[in-house]
């Protein structure tokens, strides 16, 4: 049963979003790229405050979701209002593509946050080690967006995977950041679409 619980440590009535009501038609995927209390941290001090791209919805490794503001209103993320005033968007927890040194054999990620446990290898976008999704987070994130796509009546479809895709700005239904442009790499390649939204309809 999805339970969402709200971010105690985050004034929702400060948080540097759009308050305009408008239809949503995707749910859009992203990582934290770093650990869920740093990105919260990250929402509440860059900027004094005022940083603006928020996720509506943030999925923890152990799969609590946790909700900053009101689905019905925005944040800023593409810098395009025709584009993330539609969105629902998902942060999840997740650290990324990571780097291994060939001394001590540890693993970081981008901002030097250690990964201890067994990374997904795949060569992608010039990256070859990844932080994995957890099931737990899958189970939440497959629950939270059948609940959201009742509720705004968005097509639960997917994008065969997380390369880029043309016009994704115009796909109604499920897509993530490396969906738009081939700079990003979140979703990274661990994330199985087929097993998240097995009853969806893939395109």
């Amino acid at each position: 049963m999805l339970t969402i619980r709200d971010v105690e440590i985050l004034d929702k009535s400060k948080l540097n979003i759009i308050k305009k009501k408008s239809v949503k038609t995707q749910i859009f995927l992203y990582d934290t790229q770093r650990r869920a209390d740093d990105f919260i941290n990250k929402i509440k001090f860059r900027k004094n405050g005022n940083y603006n791209d928020i996720p509506h919805f943030l999925i923890t490794k152990l799969g609590t979701v946790y909700q900053l503001f009101d689905t019905n209103y925005s944040s800023v993320t593409f810098n395009d209002r025709s584009i993330d005033r539609k969105m629902i968007k998902v942060a999840i927890e997740n650290l990324g593509w990571l780097t291994k040194n060939t001394i001590t054999g540890i693993m970081n990620n981008w901002i030097d946050d250690p990964y201890r446990a067994e990374p997904y290898i795949r060569n992608w976008r010039n990256h070859f080690f990844w932080d994995m999704y957890t099931e737990d987070q899958m189970s939440a994130l497959s629950e939270l967006s059948d609940y959201l796509c009742e509720k705004h009546s968005i097509i639960k479809q997917t994008p065969p995977s997380q390369g880029y895709l043309e016009n994704a700005s115009n796909f109604r239904g499920i897509v993530c950041k490396s969906n738009f442009s081939s700079i990003y790499t979140d979703i990274n390649p661990s994330f199985n679409f087929r097993v998240l939204f097995n009853n969806a309809k893939e395109i």
